[in-house]
């Protein structure tokens, strides 16, 4: 990835639907992390991004806000994106983070686990 975007001082800058920005403030993120600045700019534009980060700097936001900024109505009731997790309990994690960050999109998001 490149360096953060100069500028992005908070998501009101980022080109987000009311529905999105208005989770987000619910949620208490003001300001994009570093590795969000990075990612949702260039996940917005339709590019691939790759990041690396460490444990809490905001990484399931820094795809979960494009992916579910991205999502339309067009087809209800068909899935509309998969995210892969190597673990239930990450699995859970990120699944309790789109929850939040697409509540007034009224987006349904479900884990499905294997295993034992």
């Amino acid at each position: 990835m490149t360096e953060p975007q100069e500028g992005i001082a908070s998501f009101g800058q980022l080109d987000l639907g009311w529905e999105i920005q208005k989770a987000l403030e619910k949620m208490g993120y003001l300001k994009p992390t570093p590795i969000q600045a990075m990612a949702i700019p260039a996940a917005l534009e339709g590019r691939d991004i790759f990041g690396q980060a460490r444990t809490g700097t905001g990484k399931t936001a820094a795809f979960a806000i494009p992916v579910l900024e991205g999502l339309t109505d067009r087809r209800p009731r068909y899935p509309k994106a998969l995210i892969l997790a190597p673990t239930r309990e990450l699995a859970t994690q990120i699944q309790d983070e789109m929850r939040k960050i697409g509540e007034f999109k009224k987006t349904r998001v479900m884990a499905v686990v294997g295993g034992r």
